[in-house]
């Protein structure tokens, strides 16, 4: 099935995010190479809140969300392929520990920022 791509996290998560939509069954073998991969890359330099890092080729290149629309900051590129990685995990379900794991790191790291925001902002969620 070719889910992964090891020179971009847009890319894997585009080609993730389109076997789900139209609903093609993904071998337990890719799920657990595309879940172990993600993991890796939790709280790499680049990653946003250390969720999970996009590659240099992201960062480089730039990337187009699903839909299309460009992002053209690294900071929104960081941000949203943190958290489009964490749904990907989510739902990709694979029994993978340090899948899990790094999940659970990544929504801890997160919830942290957002409330530090709160403090720094005085309004949550304002970065």
């Amino acid at each position: 099935m070719g889910l992964l791509n090891t020179r971009s996290l847009a890319r894997t998560l585009d080609a993730v995010n389109e076997a789900l939509f139209f609903g093609r069954r993904i071998p337990v073998a890719e799920t657990r190479r595309v879940a172990a991969w993600l993991a890796d890359r939790q709280g790499l330099p680049g990653s946003y809140a250390g969720m999970f890092a996009p590659t240099g080729g992201d960062y480089a290149h730039g990337i187009r969300l699903f839909t299309g629309e460009p992002i053209a900051t690294g900071a929104a590129t960081g941000h949203i392929l943190g958290e489009e990685a964490c749904r990907a995990l989510l739902l990709l379900d694979a029994d993978v520990k340090k899948a899990r794991e790094a999940l659970a790191r990544a929504t801890r790291s997160m919830d942290r920022r957002l409330a530090a925001s709160g403090l720094e902002r005085g309004r949550p969620g304002f970065f």
